[in-house]
């Protein structure tokens, strides 16, 4: 495409032949004189209205981090062969996306750096050079720097100006033909793509048109190039338009409160369903103003959480309570996700609040049903245990009435089988006893204890047992729920085991938890072989309501453990096997030694 500076120097050319060397000139320098600062002003308003559409049509980009699309954006440019450079830089001024004119530069991709103080519009070099902010909702998104070429014009006026000093007087006739003829043939064009461009600016329309002009000349393909581009602009606009409203119609209709952040974790933009949850307004949410909806007993924990999040990069996840409206608060589950640009830096975060009162409330119900559940289990095998004693102790107290002489010997056997009673009820109370705080736990007497409580069933199905673990192996828990852990654990072992099977439970200190931190903690692992679990059951195992045992199981067993297994902040592993002969199953408990933070 020819350029302007091209067009210009054609058409001076022509006036050349016409007139004479010296009328020519001074014709030519007196129509620039009297149209350089439209003709200015119109480059200006031309520049400003294309990076006005560039940053318009790349705030999605930066939004997304989609440098491509903005890439894109920028490639209409080709249409304006006057535009060298073309950019588009974040707010604090790195690069993100640009057009080089220059096929050079764009193999060498060397971006111009934004100038960190400058006017908005400025002559350097003989180029024109401007730089406009881009703004979505008030914020500032990012700047658009264009660099225009009119250092050919900017010369020949200097040259002409000198001339027109020495042959003014003899070329005034000529020079205002010539400026009349030049302001119908060039400006009056000029003028009315300016005139478009304002309108475009003025009324953000882009369905107007530049008025085309007969003559097939540079300054008609200039025009035909500015509508081309003005047809994609506005192609490209309505799409972006349909798309932020897909967008918005999307993030007010999901039921969860979303919101968006920077990377610093200043809250930007929040969906409709935060404003008729909370009952604010965004003046009021803005940048860290939702602290003010937080519980302050946990507000704390919170930031300290956020925080950690926006200093690593790292997902964050929280339950915490948000108070609405009515004042209530209710329980949400709030996720937040880190959006990486292309260097792995965090450009944006995305989060939900997803409200879980009711969930936990259910939850809860469950775990207490559960727990009842499994006291009564529990009381029919202690009930077993506790028979034998006490038929003991009957026969004995018989023994003694009938024979008095041997009454020391008696009551001694019945005392005995009164401790037994005794440390079996003693064992059983702290079994289901919720504890009100955390506490030294001794791993290995919990163990013993679990076991002793079902050495009824062992020696019922005749299991061989084998006891792999230390003594004084503790962490820092609450005992009735990790008496609970084991005990679920080993009740199902010895449900799945045939008689004389083998049960074997292991325990030891370990350095590296389950997650890849090194964290110190006791690992426990249960072993039977039993039955096995199959493949298609270890999927679905810990779901609530799900179990294998038909009619006996109620399905909350696992389903507990795994809960008291999070509460302590540990994790639980299943592994099996079902083939013929060779069937197992292995439960592995981590327990840290102490829940972090403490």
């Amino acid at each position: 495409m020819v350029s302007i500076r091209d067009s210009i120097s054609k058409k001076l050319t022509a006036l050349n032949m016409l007139v004479s060397g010296a009328a020519v000139l001074l014709a030519c320098a007196a129509f620039l004189a009297y149209d350089v600062n439209s003709f200015r002003q119109t480059l200006l308003n031309d520049l400003s209205i294309q990076a006005q559409i560039i940053g318009y049509n790349s705030v999605s980009a930066l939004i997304f981090d989609d440098q491509q699309s903005a890439e894109k954006t920028l490639s209409a440019l080709q249409a304006s062969s006057h535009i060298i450079y073309a950019g588009v830089y974040k707010p604090d001024g790195q690069f993100f996306a640009a057009y080089w004119r220059d096929s050079k530069d764009r193999e060498r991709r060397l971006p111009l750096a934004l100038p960190s103080e400058m006017p908005n519009s400025w002559i350097r070099e003989r180029q024109f050079a401007l730089v406009r902010p881009i703004l979505f909702d008030g914020k500032l998104m990012g700047n658009v720097y264009i660099r225009s070429d009119v250092r050919a014009l900017f010369d020949r006026l200097r040259n002409y100006l000198t001339i027109l000093a020495a042959i003014l007087t003899i070329s005034l006739a000529a020079a205002l033909l010539v400026s009349r003829m030049s302001q119908r043939v060039i400006s009056a064009p000029i003028m009315a793509l300016a005139k478009t461009a304002q309108v475009i600016s003025r009324d953000q329309n882009y369905s107007v048109r530049a008025p085309p002009i007969e003559n097939r000349d540079e300054i008609a393909a200039l025009i035909d190039s500015f509508n081309k581009m003005l047809a994609e602009i506005q192609k490209r606009d309505t799409a972006l338009q349909e798309s932020e409203e897909q967008f918005r119609t999307l993030a007010d209709s999901v039921p969860q409160l979303a919101w968006m952040a920077e990377p610093d974790g200043h809250i930007f933009w929040y969906n409709q369903r935060w404003y008729d949850y909370t009952g604010t307004r965004p003046e009021q949410m803005k940048g860290w103003g939702w602290q003010s909806l937080h519980d302050p007993k946990v507000l704390a924990e919170v930031l300290e959480r956020w925080r950690g999040s926006i200093a690593t990069g790292r997902r964050f996840e929280m339950v915490f309570p948000l108070r609405g409206r009515d004042g209530t608060f209710r329980d949400f589950l709030t996720l937040a996700t880190p959006i990486l640009d292309a260097q792995g830096r965090v450009a944006r975060w995305f989060g939900t609040n997803t409200d879980v009162t009711e969930q936990r409330r259910s939850e809860e119900a469950l775990r207490r049903s559960e727990k009842l559940a499994a006291t009564g289990r529990l009381a029919a095998s202690i009930a077993h245990e506790i028979n034998n004693p006490l038929e003991a102790v009957t026969n004995l107290v018989y023994l003694a009435r009938k024979h008095p002489s041997n009454v020391s010997t008696y009551l001694k056997l019945a005392d005995h089988e009164l401790d037994r009673i005794a440390h079996i009820t003693k064992n059983t109370l702290g079994f289901y006893r919720d504890s009100a705080s955390r506490s030294e736990v001794n791993v290995s007497e919990v163990l013993d204890e679990v076991l002793v409580l079902y050495s009824g069933k062992l020696n019922f199905k005749k299991v061989k047992l084998r006891s792999e673990y230390p003594e004084g192996i503790k962490i820092v828990g609450y005992a009735g729920e990790v008496r609970q852990i084991f005990a679920n654990l080993v009740a199902n072992a010895i449900e799945a085991l045939s008689p004389e099977g083998c049960l074997t439970i292991r325990a030891s200190k370990v350095q590296t938890g389950p997650d890849g931190f090194c964290r110190q903690g006791v690992r426990v692992t249960v072993l039977d072989n039993g039955s096995g679990i199959a493949a298609e059951d270890r999927k679905k195992i810990f779901e609530p309501f799900y179990t294998t045992k038909k009619d006996v199981g109620t399905g909350l067993g696992l389903w507990l453990t795994l809960d008291l297994v999070r509460k302590h902040q540990g994790s639980i592993r299943l592994r099996s096997s079902t083939r013929p002969g060779r069937a197992w199953t292995a439960f592995s408990v981590f327990l840290p030694e102490r829940p972090p933070g403490n």
